[in-house]
């Protein structure tokens, strides 16, 4: 690392925008403060070989019991392994309200896709948190993986139309590696903060707290209409042991290797005509099954009134045994339909996880 380097002005340089500060200064105006933070395995605390001791958000926790001693900080980490925003949608929908968060904050730049959906899920799962009846502050973090991708791009839209507290540690990145500054010192990896990397995001991410905090002249934060669309803001999940769905060659697994938020699921057994069915009343519908890069899952058919209407590819290149949640189809309009989940080999293994609709 070029020891010219200035991460000072660099960490300075992460604040994209200052946001309303309104909601910022409520929740640190309380005397029990509940901080939530939800995003993928760099949020989860993983550093690429195993989990750190302590991560941004454990600094970040850190750094407000500093700031005000006589303030209690309770700190709940909605984060799983790969997670994007649409499984962001499925964790909130189940836990949000137990959390009763006073502030949020959102990273999922690097796990998110730049098409439509994940924008859609995105902007949904922003306006889902700000209308919570806590009426929360939110936060916004943008960090990137070593060949740049970050989708940073619509999020900071999306930041700016709601007035948000913006935290771009990609912008960060990338001023350092323009200056010369190594990769290696951040990540051991890809994609994952090391031990320096976590410090460095907490760093760009308190200057930014002070700063919105010491900004007084808010007083009053109205939320605005939607920038994209809101069609997934009611997102609602539908467990496997939910007693509308129906199965049939299915068992109910315990799984808790994907992650607190997702471990249980039910698995195919081999049996002929299995099939996994419910009806509902939705708009899109969602499933959440478990995808490999090897052949050790098969595919499964969606079958919706009764119409083939996609394919949950258990075999993907970007699978390593981990959850995937997927859009799997959307009407024009909410309306009452039948559902059905068929295996298409019947020698491989299958996991669903659960259904979503919206």
């Amino acid at each position: 690392m070029n020891k010219n380097i200035d991460c000072v002005n660099a960490i300075s340089s992460s604040l994209y925008n200052v946001g309303n500060s309104l909601r910022l200064r409520r929740a640190l105006g309380k005397k029990n403060v509940n901080l939530a933070f939800a995003g993928g395995s760099v949020t989860k605390g993983w550093d690429g070989k195993q989990y750190l001791e302590k991560n941004y958000t454990d600094h970040v926790a850190e750094f407000f019991r500093s700031e005000y001693p006589d303030k209690t900080f309770s700190v709940t980490n909605l984060s799983t392994e790969s997670a994007n925003s649409f499984i962001g949608l499925s964790i909130t929908d189940k836990v949000i309200t137990e959390a009763d968060p006073d502030i949020v904050f959102i990273e999922y730049a690097v796990n998110n896709e730049c098409g439509h959906d994940h924008i859609v899920s995105y902007e949904s799962l922003v306006e889902r948190i700000l209308a919570l009846p806590s009426e929360p502050a939110v936060v916004l973090i943008f960090l990137i993986n070593k060949s740049l991708y970050t989708c940073q791009g619509y999020m900071k839209m999306i930041g700016s139309h709601y007035d948000l507290l913006s935290v771009s540690v990609a912008d960060s990145i990338k001023q350092l590696l323009d200056e010369g500054f190594d990769w290696s010192v951040y990540s051991d990896d890809v994609i994952h903060p090391n031990t320096w990397g976590h410090r460095f995001i907490a760093d760009c991410v308190t200057k930014a707290l002070k700063e919105a905090a010491d900004k007084t002249e808010d007083t009053e934060y109205v939320l605005p209409e939607a920038l994209y669309s809101l069609d997934y803001a009611d997102y609602h999940t539908f467990s496997t042991d939910d007693a509308m769905i129906r199965k049939k060659g299915f068992e109910e697994i315990s799984c808790p290797e994907y992650g607190e938020y997702f471990n249980n699921g039910v698995r195919y057994t081999g049996t002929n005509d299995a099939s996994v069915r419910f009806e509902g009343e939705f708009k899109t519908l969602f499933a959440a099954y478990v995808h490999d890069k090897t052949d050790r899952f098969s595919d499964a058919d969606v079958m919706i009134d009764g119409e083939k209407k996609a394919v949950l590819q258990g075999r993907s290149i970007y699978g390593w045994g981990n959850v995937v949640l997927k859009n799997v189809f959307s009407f024009e309009t909410r309306g009452r339909h039948s559902v059905e989940l068929k295996v298409k080999d019947r020698k491989k293994d299958f996991i669903l996880i659960e259904f979503g609709v919206s």
